[in-house]
């Protein structure tokens, strides 16, 4: 039961860990690229730099994660819980999204909280999104390949 409860804290720390890394990065970006380097001109959609840095950061975020995951529970099966986790939200909000019903003219420099509520991706980033996610999380474990698996299934 021990194993169950070090599994979980695993899961939800390292996806703490992720939410946060990708919260602090886009908050930065946003301020770095500002309005016109974050959408296309005049929308809420999203420039293709953002693009670019969005499946780079969700890597990353996602590859610390695993990294996070796989030091706490000293195991391989919380990493394979948490990309699960990933996969699952992930799909579910692909499946709810529908950027036809938001508005896609933007006439103003939005403050960030707003532009984050406001933006518009791609729907096959937003497909993408959990396969990034999943991936960075199997690498960062140590689950593909990268780097050395010291602890057993």
């Amino acid at each position: 039961m021990r194993n169950f409860w070090i599994n979980l804290l695993a899961v939800v720390a390292s996806y703490l860990v992720i939410g946060i890394t990708i919260m602090v990065t886009f908050s930065l970006s946003y301020y770095i690229l500002g309005v016109e380097g974050s959408y296309q001109e005049g929308s809420w959609n999203i420039s293709i730099t953002w693009v670019i840095l969005s499946i780079v950061v969700g890597l990353g975020a996602a590859w610390l994660g695993g990294k996070v995951c796989t030091r706490i529970a000293g195991n391989f099966v919380a990493p394979k819980y948490l990309i699960a986790l990933i996969a699952v939200l992930g799909v579910a909000t692909a499946m709810t999204a529908n950027p036809e019903e938001m508005e896609s003219v933007r006439e103003m420099a939005p403050p960030m909280f707003e532009a984050m509520r406001s933006s518009i991706q791609p729907i096959w980033l937003t497909w993408l999104n959990p396969f990034v996610g999943a991936l960075g999380v199997a690498f960062g474990s140590g689950l593909l390949g990268l780097g050395s698996r010291k602890n057993s299934d």
